[in-house]
């Protein structure tokens, strides 16, 4: 008996769960978890403290009742009492067991107790937990659904909103009442497909159909999964019907700005990293390229005269470092036949271009503007000509005139050296017409004629004009009637043409003031073009003079200027004339026949 006290002392001190023992309703005896869940150092200290003093104060007054019940029925019970204090007064959530025991010979009551400090707090854990994730489920702004075949067993709100229906009126909604059938058909058939690959999660892309009829567009992504045995889609979907048409219509603005860049007038090229990505009809045009796909991928180190290589990497390179647009700067372009272009090239970095920062440049070819410099600087040579032969003229032309009157007095005196008077008279002949050759080196020579427009060739002469007339303080007013015909004509020679009459009128106004240019078809046979300026205009005793060899109104000028306007005008079948007020101004009216009635 001993032994067995002994082994079973053992067993309740080894017992997790505290084990008290109350006689007289004071403590007699309690095992090691019950010492260490009251923070107990020895069980001497606390035999025979009055049980009250471990009872929470909620359940003090119901204590008495619920022993001397225990006591009576002498049959096991579970205590409503839920709280403990331990020593040192912390309140301990438990559950308590009371059996009816003999102990020394006097009857008292056994407590189980077991500690539920831990659970409670994981409970309370849990269901914080709960309460967070059914809060974020509930108010996240994304639709949340869980479907179990054809039935929707649970949704969050925005799920409902974003197919039109409140929550109640989703009980009896189904899953084919909210896609097409399509879509349907397919996310079944890539689940099926998924189950056999053990794939879970799928991406969701799918029409939806809304509680009054309209489609939306849903994106979103799902898995499978089990709840209570049964195999369920959890998902999370979004209305992306605004992102779709937005992206719809950026896709048109894209067609439409790729339209523009395709057939604007002005040679474009995109570029990544020196390699063409991008290049339009006017960029293949001038490199001489039918098929863009020829140009794709190469470097445009390809395409740039070598000597301009190092400096077009560094220019490339600052530029993608800067928001700024490049001004233009001239370089040479290598054609595929092996021509060389002068062109300027202006370039600016474009962000995001199909994921990319690539750069974006704009080429112009500066072959016209070069031939019209070229030309301007012969017109101010053949002013500096003609103003030399005017000198030449006036100061060879008189003496030559006396030397030839006494050249022939003296033959008329002696007469039998006559044929020494001759070979003078031949030899001042010569030196006047070597005078009057000099003079005609400011007169124009003509080349081939072909068809052109006005329009080109007056612009061609504005973009040299344009720095002068801003340092002349002096506007440019162009108005032209549109679809001008063509005219049968060198267009070197009406360029010289233009640009001799427009800087006689801009510098008929040095303080300023405005040319204007306008052209029209006059009664569908001639192009009418006049160009009035707001100078001082010409004297009336010089107007019928203009035109001629040295009548002009400028301090240096020669008249070779307008006298070979007019000749080019001539000879090209039309006509030029002057109309001038003295301080009102002059127009120059240049008429030419349209092609069109020359054929």
């Amino acid at each position: 008996m001993l032994e067995s006290e002994e082994r079973y002392r053992h067993l309740v001190q080894m017992l997790p769960d505290a084990v008290v023992v109350i006689v007289d309703y004071r403590l007699v005896f309690a095992n090691d978890s019950a010492l260490r869940l009251f923070k107990i150092g020895k069980l001497e200290g606390v035999v025979g403290v009055p049980i009250d003093q471990f009872v929470h104060p909620d359940y003090l007054e119901r204590m008495p009742a619920n022993v001397e019940l225990l006591l009576r029925e002498s049959a096991p019970l579970n205590l409503p009492v839920k709280k403990l204090l331990r020593m040192d007064g912390i309140a301990i959530d438990v559950e308590i067991k009371a059996v009816v025991v003999t102990y020394n010979g006097k009857r008292g009551i056994q407590l189980l107790i077991r500690d539920l400090t831990d659970r409670m707090r994981m409970e309370a854990s849990l269901n914080e937990k709960e309460h967070l994730y059914k809060t974020l489920v509930e108010n996240t702004v994304a639709g949340v659904f869980v479907a179990a075949g054809e039935n929707i067993s649970y949704m969050n709100p925005h799920f409902a909103e974003i197919f039109g229906y409140t929550p109640e009126e989703f009980v009896n909604v189904k899953v084919h009442d909210l896609l097409e059938d399509v879509d349907l058909d397919r996310i079944k058939h890539e689940v099926a497909e998924g189950i056999s690959q053990n794939k879970t999660k799928y991406h969701l892309k799918m029409k939806g159909r809304r509680k009054d009829g309209s489609i939306i567009h849903i994106e979103g992504s799902s898995s499978l999964t089990s709840l209570n045995g049964e195999e369920i889609m959890l998902g999370i979907v979004q209305d992306v019907t605004f992102k779709q048409e937005q992206e719809q219509q950026l896709r048109k603005s894209a067609l439409m700005y790729q339209k523009i860049i395709k057939f604007i007038p002005e040679a474009i090229v995109l570029t990544d990293n020196e390699q063409v990505v991008y290049a339009n009809k006017l960029a293949l045009k001038l490199i001489g390229v039918k098929d863009g796909n020829d140009v794709i991928g190469q470097s445009v180190l390809d395409f740039i005269h070598p000597n301009y290589h190092e400096r077009t990497i560094m220019r490339m390179d600052e530029i993608m470092l800067s928001e700024e647009i490049a001004p233009f700067n001239e370089s040479i372009v290598r054609c595929v036949d092996g021509r060389f272009v002068d062109v300027e090239i202006s370039s600016i970095r474009i962000n995001d271009y199909m994921g990319k920062n690539v750069l974006l440049s704009v080429i112009r070819d500066l072959t016209n503007r070069k031939q019209s410099e070229e030309m301007l600087v012969r017109s101010e040579k053949l002013s500096v000509i003609g103003q030399l032969a005017a000198g030449v003229a006036h100061e060879i032309r008189n003496p030559l005139t006396a030397l030839k009157g006494f050249t022939q007095l003296l033959q008329s005196k002696y007469n039998d050296h006559s044929h020494y008077f001759d070979i003078m008279a031949g030899e001042i002949d010569r030196i006047n017409l070597i005078v009057n050759e000099f003079m005609t080196l400011a007169k124009p020579h003509f080349s081939q004629f072909n068809s052109g427009y006005i329009e080109p060739i007056l612009q061609s002469v504005l973009s040299i004009l344009e720095t002068q007339a801003i340092l002349l303080n002096v506007e440019i007013k162009v108005k032209l009637e549109p679809e001008l015909p063509a005219v049968f004509c060198n267009e070197n020679q009406l360029k010289q043409v233009f640009l001799n009459v427009i800087k006689n009128a801009i510098e008929a106004m040095p303080s300023g003031g405005v040319v204007d240019i306008t052209a029209v078809l006059v009664a569908d046979s001639e192009i009418c073009i006049r160009i009035k300026d707001e100078g001082q205009g010409i004297p009336g005793e010089l107007i019928a003079k203009i035109g001629e060899p040295f009548v002009t109104t400028k301090e240096k000028g020669t008249g070779l200027g307008l006298m070979i306007s007019t000749r080019i005008i001539e000879a090209h079948n039309g006509t030029l004339h002057l109309f001038s007020k003295q301080h009102e101004g002059t127009t120059i009216e240049i008429r030419l026949p349209a092609q069109d009635l020359r054929q």
